[in-house]
């Protein structure tokens, strides 16, 4: 099982990082799984370093496999490594297969037979789950490490596709108790800024069992050792001074200059590396540099087969081409039936250095051969040598399969590269092929979606739909329309997705019965339901079974039962509609309909939250966010909707780490993607006192109109920043942003999400009359219009038939007792003490439902009536109540408020001093506690005491109250 290549190279100045290596691969004989990440320079001595690993543990009775990543450009064979893993494995160990294909047949679809151009598919050659894939190679080695032990290497994973890195992640954090050490190298110096690398390499470090090493230049002492080792006759010490220098502790480089000077005058040593590197070449005869060439154009590594067919020499010749590349230490033979340049700069190299005309000659042989399947490959990769020597026909071709092919194995990321540059090509495509254009433009615009591209998607589709002739059949204008809609409704622009289906159903209305019909009336169902029109949705939704009925694939129109599931939900029977939308889980998994799988389980997940039933909220979430990543769905619609709403909900409910890990990004997290997960963790950050989220927000404004969610849950914490910043005019401008946008992407006034930007108004409203008191008046006024606009929105916001959920009316609640805080607090109109408390009492019951986090603050202001009213001794209950939730969740802002000592009863302000007065009058003016200290000339801890004592004396809670109090009762007059 061991490929990595025997080198006579000496291992010079490696024994720290050797024993490092070794010991991951010792504690795995125990039953302790580990992983190495290995990192240097390119040409540093990676490989070598390898090659004593695999050596090291052969002796120790390990087996070893390895993978090799390969640069494609643009976009490669999804989950390379693994496939020449299990297809090494099969070749040389076909019984060993064969026991892993029958316990995990999902490794069937890595093998290189089934991936090759031209492979048989069979009957369950669907899509493959994403998940079952992962767990397969992970079952695999594992079952594989119980007859041996194991080390699975990688290799020069900065050329790792999304995929791979994925895979290789998903190992990582299932390591535990298999006798197994991974080990993934990659290049240090290939990790730029924006290399998709470099988080999943911070990532994979936090894991206790991962442990890295990287290999830094031989220093000085150890370079002239190995200088020594590799000279077979001395040169003069300024040649060997000279080769050092410029080596600069590199092994590979200096070997090569060894090499390069040891063929003659040192003089003849080119400054350029690449000029260096080619007088290795020099020697050999012009087959050996022709065979050179040849395997240089094919990438690093080329099995014998390929190399045969598009050599162009006698078996004979070649034979003797390759062994003098072997004995000249150019190219490896792991005895594999393949053959690879020592090192990829090499590679690099003699590639570079072919004529144009050269190369387009050997990347067309490579094609040719690919395209005939003279020998086996990969439609990635007849792909990438048809494009380089410019068969633009085959290329097209080439590219569609390959993009297929990285759908079936849950890639969409790289389905969506091929599908792009395939469009590209499609001027070029012969005249008698039979890929439809608008097929393949709903193939890339799906494949877009998937990746987290809405916006990407949209465009593509409305470029095609404006491009199309005036007398375009209307099936095919139909067909371009229906995806269009799906994903406008995705990205809340409702109009245009109903304007797109409307058209298509009319395209549609003539046509014989079909499953495109079915699905055409399904998504109308959908949109009139997201619309508010549940009687249209209802008549569609009957509509789309009915015709799926006479086609017979009543599947077809498995979205159309999720909408029915949904209206019977808002018809008032939550519990019915929960089954249903169980029972359309179940159908859509078994039908092999992912999107309407994963609808289904996200819509499951966030009936159970309206109806306050949290837990069961969190496991149906946590289900299809799981689900949608299995399908790789986890950035398509409901998929990222899914892990977005499971965040939420642990932020509710206080889970507040948990809801931080939920959303936690990495870098193949999309861009659109990572900005709706990031806003989840401002809630977090904020109600930690983070204020660096208002900025945070405003730098993702650019993608608001993409996804409406995200400045909706953004704007609570940002608003509180701001407060706790005291700028209450960026928050108002906050406010009134995110109201106006809102307005226009729901066309209405009346959104749901007006009632707690009404209450979020009040409070920041709030706070402004306690530092702008002259302003009561104005700012009271101010407050009736948002709370007439939070109830009108209670009243009209809602479509006919539905009612408010637990949340809705929790912060209606809260809308109101700002409301009367702030009367209060301006005394203007102010409710009686009875009137307040009983407010407040009202809504700290309808947070009861879960939201541990707002339940937590109104119990402060609920604190602070029952003060008012002198229950003084029940109010301290509540900060007690308070007090603990916000010790829970780390919520310091809350804390600070709360004071983080329990009140007495207070002896009134009859009893404030002389000094605690004049305190008093310079907090209700906003000085913090240093302002206080200087301008009083009194130390912070004394003025800290002050403040104490003024709470207690006047049984407030908190600063605000204390100057709220000051004013209502002329303390300061």
């Amino acid at each position: 099982m061991d490929d990595v290549p025997w080198t006579s190279t000496p291992l010079v100045g490696r024994s720290t990082e050797l024993a490092a290596l070794l010991s991951a691969v010792d504690e795995a004989k125990t039953r302790r799984a580990g992983a190495i990440l290995l990192s240097g320079d390119a040409g540093v001595g990676k490989t070598r370093m390898l090659d004593e690993v695999a050596t090291g543990a052969h002796e120790r009775g390990f087996g070893v496999l390895v993978g090799h990543c390969t640069d494609f450009g643009d976009a490669g064979l999804p989950y390379l490594p693994f496939t020449e893993i299990f297809g090494r494995l099969a070749e040389e160990r076909p019984e060993v297969v064969d026991s892993v294909l029958t316990n995990f047949p999902a490794i069937g679809r890595l093998l290189p037979t089934h991936r090759l151009i031209g492979a048989q598919t069979t009957p369950g050659d669907g899509q493959l789950d994403r998940a079952a894939l992962f767990d397969a190679v992970l079952g695999a080695f594992t079952a594989l490490a119980t007859s041996e032990p194991l080390v699975v290497i990688i290799e020069d994973t900065h050329w790792a596709d999304d995929s791979s890195r994925d895979l290789i992640g998903f190992l990582i954090t299932r390591l535990t108790s298999q006798r197994l050490a991974l080990v993934v190298s990659y290049r240090s110096d290939d990790l730029h800024r924006r290399h998709p690398l470099r988080r999943p390499i911070a990532e994979w470090s936090r894991n206790p069992r991962v442990r890295r090493v990287g290999l830094l230049p031989l220093d000085a002492t150890d370079s002239r050792t190995l200088l020594t080792a590799l000279l077979t006759s001395p040169l003069p010490e300024a040649e060997e001074l000279r080769i050092l220098d410029r080596a600069g502790g590199n092994a590979f480089f200096t070997e090569e200059l060894v090499a390069a000077a040891s063929m003659g005058d040192a003089d003849a040593v080119p400054p350029d590396l690449a000029d260096l590197l080619l007088v290795r070449l020099d020697p050999l005869s012009d087959d050996a540099r022709q065979v050179a060439r040849v395997i240089a154009v094919a990438g690093r590594r080329v099995p014998h087969t390929l190399l045969t067919a598009v050599a162009g020499l006698p078996d004979q010749e070649l034979d003797a081409a390759l062994r003098e590349l072997i004995d000249a230490h150019i190219i490896e033979h792991p005895g594999n039936a393949s053959y690879y340049f020592r090192h990829a700069l090499l590679a690099e190299a003699v590639y570079d250095d072919l004529l144009p005309g050269e190369r387009v000659r050997q990347h067309a042989a490579y094609a040719k051969a690919l395209k005939d399947q003279t020998v086996a490959g990969t439609a990635a990769e007849l792909a990438g040598h048809a494009t380089r020597s410019h068969d633009l026909a085959t290329a097209f071709e080439a590219r569609v399969r390959a993009g297929q092919e990285a759908i079936s194995v849950a890639a969409p990321q790289e389905a969506l590269k091929h599908y792009e540059m395939a469009l590209e090509l499609y001027p070029n495509a012969a005249a008698d092929a039979s890929i439809d254009k608008t097929w393949l433009i709903v193939e890339t615009a799906t494949a877009a979606a998937l990746s987290a591209q809405q916006l990407r998607a949209i465009k593509l589709l409305r470029k095609a739909l404006a491009e199309l002739p005036a007398d375009a059949p209307r099936l095919q204008r139909a067909q371009l329309l229906m995806p269009l809609a799906d994903i406008a409704l995705i990205i809340d622009q409702d109009q245009e997705a109903h304007e797109a289906i409307s058209q298509a159903l009319r395209l549609t209305s003539d046509e014989p019965a079909s499953v495109f019909k079915a699905q055409v009336a399904s998504m109308y169902a959908r949109v009139s339901d997201a619309l508010g029109r549940p009687m249209e949705a209802e008549r569609w939704a009957h509509e789309a079974l009915q015709i799926a009925r006479e086609v017979g694939q009543e599947s077809a129109a498995g979205d159309a039962g999720i909408t029915l599931a949904q209206l019977r939900r808002r018809a008032g029977d939550p519990v019915a509609a929960a089954k249903q939308l169980e029972e359309a889980a179940v159908r859509a998994q078994l039908a092999g309909d992912p999107a309407a799988e994963v609808r289904s389980r996200f819509l499951l997940g966030s009936n159970h939250y309206e109806m306050g039933d949290l837990v069961s909220a969190k496991t149906a979430l946590l289900h299809a966010y799981q689900r949608a990543g299995e399908l790789g769905r986890q950035w398509a619609a409901y998929g990222l909707d899914a892990r977005r709403m499971l965040a939420l909900t642990q932020f509710v409910m206080g889970d507040w780490d948990d809801a931080a890990a939920t959303v936690r990004a990495d870098s193949m997290t999309p861009a659109a993607a990572e900005a709706t997960l990031r806003v989840v963790g401002m809630a977090v950050r904020s109600g930690r006192g983070d204020t660096s989220v208002a900025e945070d927000l405003e730098r993702l404004r650019k993608w608001w109109t993409l996804d409406i969610m995200l400045p909706i849950i953004g704007l609570q914490p940002a608003v509180d920043a701001y407060r706790r910043l005291n700028k209450p005019a960026e928050a108002e401008k906050l406010l009134a942003d995110v109201t106006t946008l809102c307005a226009d992407v729901f066309q209405t006034d009346w959104f749901m999400a007006r009632i707690r930007f009404s209450a979020i108004g009040l409070q920041v409203l709030c706070h402004r009359v306690v530092h702008e008191p002259t302003a009561a008046a104005e700012l009271v006024a101010r407050g009736a219009e948002l709370v007439s606009a939070g109830q009108s929105t209670a009243e009209k916001g809602m479509p006919p038939g539905r009612v408010l959920g637990v949340e809705g009316i929790a912060w209606l609640a809260r809308l109101e007792a700002e409301w009367e805080r702030l009367r209060w607090l301006a005394a203007i109109d102010p409710p009686t003490p009875a009137e307040h408390v009983a407010t407040w009492h009202r809504t700290v019951d309808a947070f009861g439902y879960g939201d541990v986090h707002e339940q937590a603050w109104s119990r402060l202001h609920f604190s602070a009536a029952l003060r008012a009213a002198g229950r003084v001794a029940d109010a301290n209950e509540q900060v007690m109540l308070a007090t603990d939730t916000a010790r829970a969740l780390g919520a310091k802002p809350l804390l600070e408020e709360l004071g983080g000592a329990e009140g007495g009863a207070g002896t009134g302000p009859a009893t404030l001093t002389a000094r605690e007065t004049e305190v008093l009058a310079l907090l209700a003016e906003g000085r913090t506690n240093r302002q206080l200290a200087r301008e009083l000339y009194i130390s912070e801890k004394t003025v800290s005491v002050h403040v104490s004592n003024i709470l207690a004396k006047l049984g407030v809670r908190s600063r605000t109250e204390a100057a709220a109090v000051a004013r209502r009762d002329g303390l300061l007059d």
